[in-house]
C-alpha cells in the first residue's frame, strides 16, 4: 500500500520534485499545502491545495508523510524552517532517491536525489538535501543537512559540505576538501581548498565577443550552409 504524501510548496520546484514522486510506487500525493497569504486558487497538479493554518486539524501525523518542495531561498534558511517546523509536529518526512541511483550510501529525511546522479561508496547526505541530475558525489563524502547540490557539480572524495550550502551548475569542490556552512560555490567555480562559513565563489561570466551570431556565422567555416 503507498504511503499517502502532502507536498509544500506549488512552485517550479514542487512541480519538479512531484514529477519524480509520481512514478515512486512507495508514495501517492493527495494535496499541496501553501501558506495561507499565497493561495489564490484550489488546485496545483490537479490536486487540492490545503492552507497552511487547516492542515494539521485534518491531516494525522500518523497517516501523511510530508515533503517540503521550496527552493534554496535566504540559503536554504526558509525550507529548513518548514521542515524543522512539520518535524517538530511530529509528521514523517518522506524522501526520494531515484532507482537510477544505485551504491552504497546514507541519506536522511526530506531529501531528493535524482535521475543521473553518480554517487560513489560510503557517501553521506544529511537531512533537507536537494541533488539535482548529473551531480557526481565522490566516496566518503559528507553533505550535510539542508544542502542544495545543482545539477552537473563535482564533490571530490572524502570532502565535507557545511550546512545550508549552495552548489551551483557545474562548480568543482576538490578532493578532501572542507566547505563551511552557509557558504554559495556559484555555477561553474573551483573550490581546490578548504573554504571557512559563508564564504561566495563566483566566476565571471565569459566575455562577449565583438562580432554578433550573425555575423559570426559568416565568417566561420564550421557555422557556413
Amino acid at each position: 500500500m503507498k504511503h499517502k504524501l502532502l507536498i509544500f510548496g506549488t512552485g517550479k520546484i514542487s512541480e519538479s520534485v512531484s514529477y519524480f514522486f509520481e512514478r515512486d510506487v512507495n508514495y501517492e500525493i493527495v494535496g499541496y499545502i501553501l501558506d495561507d497569504a499565497f493561495i489564490t486558487t484550489n488546485l496545483f497538479l490537479n490536486k487540492p491545495i490545503i492552507a497552511f493554518s487547516e492542515f494539521e486539524a485534518n491531516y494525522s501525523t500518523v497517516e501523511y508523510f510530508i515533503f517540503v518542495a521550496i527552493g534554496y531561498q535566504g540559503m536554504n534558511d526558509l525550507r529548513t524552517t518548514k521542515v524543522n517546523y512539520f518535524k517538530n509536529k511530529g509528521y514523517k518526512l518522506a524522501s526520494y532517491i531515484s532507482p537510477n541511483v544505485q551504491g552504497n550510501f546514507k541519506f536522511g529525511e526530506n531529501t531528493i536525489i535524482m535521475d543521473n546522479v553518480i554517487i560513489q561508496p560510503h557517501a553521506k547526505f544529511g537531512n533537507n538535501v536537494f541533488v539535482w541530475g548529473g551531480a557526481m558525489i565522490g566516496h566518503h563524502a559528507t553533505v550535510n543537512d539542508n544542502c542544495w547540490l545543482t545539477g552537473g557539480c563535482l564533490i571530490g572524495g572524502i570532502t565535507e559540505i557545511g550546512e545550508n550550502t549552495f552548489v551551483g551548475l557545474g562548480a568543482i569542490v576538490g578532493h578532501e576538501i572542507k566547505v563551511g556552512k552557509k557558504c554559495m560555490l556559484g555555477a561553474g567555480s573551483i573550490a581546490c581548498k578548504s573554504i571557512n562559513e559563508g564564504t561566495v565563489l563566483i566566476v565571471q561570466n565569459t566575455e562577449s565577443h565583438r562580432l554578433n551570431s550573425d555575423q559570426f556565422t559568416r565568417m566561420s567555416t564550421c557555422f557556413r550552409i
